[in-house]
């Protein structure tokens, strides 16, 4: 689409959010009809599927990400910021449920069912009862009842987890309920940064003064990895890219979840040539999403709103892309669980990185003492504007895999199978050796056990994944290669 294009399509969009914005009451003013400083607008910007370590501030050379750098050159980026992991095969819907509501894994067993409940507060709810305007843009993986309860409005609303980067099938939604059915206008990340740019700009130049909430959620870099940029730039990219320590062609047992979808992406044994053009496309759908994010900081700049608004971008959880024979996010490793998360606004100091353990699901907790509210009890989450004082993190993945880290060691546990792992972090960050079938190491495997499961006892962990009998641990590549070739969804549309 060209830019002409784009900007008819934005004057449309300006339009559309002013009429519907205007409807709204000022509620978040003061008696004069100002803005109160201390309710700064907020822009929470999520991506999905984005490895902690795919960005330039975070040291990866070989990616362009000048907008997400800036956002980290005004504030905090935290290290060490984790998805708690899942209780589903599609870890996307519990992290972003968790990233609404504050609430953790222990706190709420079923997502799918919470998405129907209403006995504890989202956090743009609670800042749309106090006087916010709340808007979301992309994709929403909450439900439809979580929608209504936060949003006034919505546009190029995804109803939905993945699909094509150029049909998906949106929605905008104005303030009285209606709504426009559509497929997508232009590639995914474009059309979203597009439409929050409109999103600004009308609010910037409405007479309404009530502060803003834009939930501006990427379907980047989660496959299908289609980025705009043609064939050609993908082989040149795919040329120069360096392949981690931990690529493995094939996970070395049976984790419990081995030929999901996922993991059905490429073929086994992995290769390092395909390998290369899936994190050439990768980093390039990360490049264009942090165009479109650059965009909306200028949107910002123009409209003299920066100061004026908390900004806080982060993914829903890692990737594997190869490390450890695995393609997904799955499993427990680092690269799959680990997030990366930035916070810019008062209380963050520029250019600060912290490692002190997050989670995701401390970002709402966050957001509420950023707007100078009460944090709900019900949030398990922890208020980011001070260091989270804890020792260690807690991931599972459903019922068959669960992981124990501090500052040094992690553990990683897969009942089904009765197999441990451990890893030394502070000598093997990319968790290449396993310690935990060296006889040398038994005390320390023991300590690392028992330290697991007195963090599981601790969080309220309480199901029993111990089996009879230990399923075996071998996996079977070839005989899952032959079942690959006879599906089609690993196929590129």
């Amino acid at each position: 689409m060209t830019h002409d294009h784009r900007a008819i399509i934005g004057l449309a969009l300006v339009i559309f959010l002013v009429d519907s914005i205007r409807t709204s009451p000022a509620e978040a003013t003061n008696r004069d009809g100002s803005q109160n400083a201390d309710r700064p607008n907020v822009i929470l910007i999520i991506a999905d599927d984005h490895r902690a370590d795919h960005l330039g501030c975070a040291g990866r050379n070989g990616i362009d990400t000048p907008a997400i750098d800036r956002l980290a050159a005004r504030g905090v980026r935290f290290d060490r910021a984790y998805c708690q992991g899942s209780t589903s095969p599609a870890v996307c819907l519990p992290s972003r449920s968790r990233l609404i509501s504050g609430r953790n894994d222990w706190t709420t067993p079923n997502w799918q069912q919470a998405h129907g409940r209403a006995d504890f507060p989202l956090w743009p709810e609670v800042l749309r009862s106090e006087g916010w305007r709340t808007h979301h843009i992309g994709k929403w993986h909450c439900g439809r009842s979580w929608f209504d309860r936060c949003f006034d409005d919505g546009s190029s609303v995804f109803f939905g987890g993945m699909g094509s980067h150029r049909t998906l099938p949106v929605v905008d939604i104005d303030a009285e309920g209606n709504e426009t059915q559509r497929r997508l206008a232009d590639y995914s990340s474009d059309e979203f940064a597009d439409q929050a740019v409109a999103f600004i700009d009308a609010v910037a130049t409405d007479d309404d003064p009530r502060p803003f909430v834009l939930s501006l959620s990427f379907t980047a870099p989660h496959d299908p990895r289609t980025p705009p940029a043609g064939q050609p730039t993908i082989d040149a990219r795919a040329a120069r890219i360096e392949l981690p320590p931990n690529v493995l062609p094939v996970h070395p047992f049976d984790n419990g979840e081995m030929t999901i979808r996922d993991e059905e992406l490429l073929s086994w044994p992995r290769r390092p040539r395909e390998l290369r053009e899936e994190i050439a496309r990768y980093d390039l759908m990360i490049e264009n999403m942090d165009a479109g994010i650059g965009r909306v900081l200028e949107a910002l700049d123009r409209q003299a709103l920066t100061d004026d608004t908390v900004i806080i971008f982060a993914g829903d959880h890692g990737l594997a892309l190869g490390s450890h024979g695995l393609l997904g996010k799955q499993n427990l490793y680092e690269h799959s669980m680990r997030s990366p998360l930035i916070v810019v606004g008062p209380g963050f100091p520029a250019g600060t990185t912290r490692n002190d353990f997050t989670y995701l699901h401390d970002i709402p907790a966050t957001i509420l003492a950023a707007a100078g509210l009460a944090i709900p009890d019900s949030m398990d989450g922890l208020d980011l504007h001070l260091s989270t004082e804890r020792n260690d993190i807690l991931t599972r993945y459903r019922q068959i895999q669960r992981a124990w880290r501090d500052d040094r060691w992690k553990i990683i546990w897969y009942p089904k199978i009765d197999r441990w792992q451990v890893f030394d972090l502070l000598a093997d960050p990319e968790e290449t050796v396993d310690l935990a079938r060296d006889p040398a190491n038994t005390g320390l495997v023991a300590d690392l056990r028992r330290r697991l499961q007195a963090a599981r006892r601790e969080n309220q962990d309480t199901e029993d994944l111990l089996v009879e009998r230990p399923d075996a641990e071998r996996f079977d590549s070839e005989t899952a290669e032959t079942a690959r070739l006879a599906k089609d969804h690993w196929k590129r549309p």
